[in-house]
């Protein structure tokens, strides 16, 4: 009975609720992916597998065609990390990555209170007088006295950093690279603030194809100067299903590409 009531306490002590459902994080800007005209939705059950390294398992997950929907981040303990695949099905995510890491174990007691019932017996004998004249009597008398008692159980729970991350495949991109706005050192060194950095190549892309490379700087497309992140989707939108002439910065040196955009 008593190792019930500790499972029960530490089940409190570590949450009940899905904490990958209680500490999910969006990062589709709150956008319904049911209507979304690039998400391809899952028709099968979400799968689950366990992460490597988040920075390396989110370059391989874009170069495959995959695009982030969310995440969960937290630190608790027993926990089940197939309950992931609960908030994967929530938003529509077709493969879950999950990491943990053993941060320390939390120690205490627990105190545990039960009923205490005390009986005691109290014997009797005398002598009385009663219409018959003198008699002897004898007998006994309980007593049943109410409390409570109090135990202290130790406990400990060893606590572990979640997180998981939540993938959804992408209908085939017009250009097929993930840009990063230039950073100061980047800047300083082509000398210009012009442009963007080739973060990831999806693989079968049109950039990919065209042998566009992670580290590459897009300066221009079809003559238009990029200057951020933002300005290349919007240039790239312009030309969907065109032939481009990108200008590159590879290792210091100028190159052109050019190639056919898909639509």
């Amino acid at each position: 009975m008593i190792r019930i009531i500790v499972l029960i306490m530490v089940l409190v002590l570590t949450g009940c609720s899905n904490p990958f459902v209680k500490f999910y994080q969006d990062r589709t800007g709150g956008f319904d992916l049911t209507k979304s005209p690039q998400a391809i939705l899952p028709t099968g059950e979400p799968k689950l597998f366990q992460g490597s390294d988040p920075e390396i398992d989110f370059q391989r997950m874009v170069e495959d065609g995959y695009g982030l929907v969310g995440l969960s981040s937290f630190n608790g303990g027993n926990v089940n990390i197939n309950d992931a695949l609960s908030q994967a099905k929530n938003v529509y995510a077709e493969i879950v990555l999950v990491y943990s890491k053993y941060t320390g174990t939390r120690l205490g007691v627990l105190p545990l209170t039960t009923p205490n019932t005390q009986t005691s017996t109290t014997t009797l004998s005398g002598s009385a007088i009663g219409t018959g004249g003198y008699g002897n009597f004898y007998g006994t008398a309980k007593t049943m006295t109410y409390g409570t008692q109090t135990t202290y159980i130790p406990y400990n729970v060893e606590l572990h950093d979640y997180f998981a991350t939540y993938w959804i495949k992408r209908k085939p991109p017009i250009f097929g690279v993930y840009p990063v706005d230039l950073n100061s050192e980047i800047r300083q060194r082509i000398g210009s603030n012009k442009g963007v950095l080739v973060n990831v190549v999806i693989k079968n892309s049109p950039a990919f194809r065209a042998d566009i490379l992670k580290g590459d700087i897009l300066r221009k497309i079809n003559g238009i100067k990029l200057y951020d992140a933002k300005s290349f989707n919007e240039t790239v939108a312009n030309f969907a299903g065109q032939k481009i002439l990108v200008e590159i910065i590879r290792d210091g040196k100028d190159l052109q590409k050019e190639f056919q955009l898909d639509r």
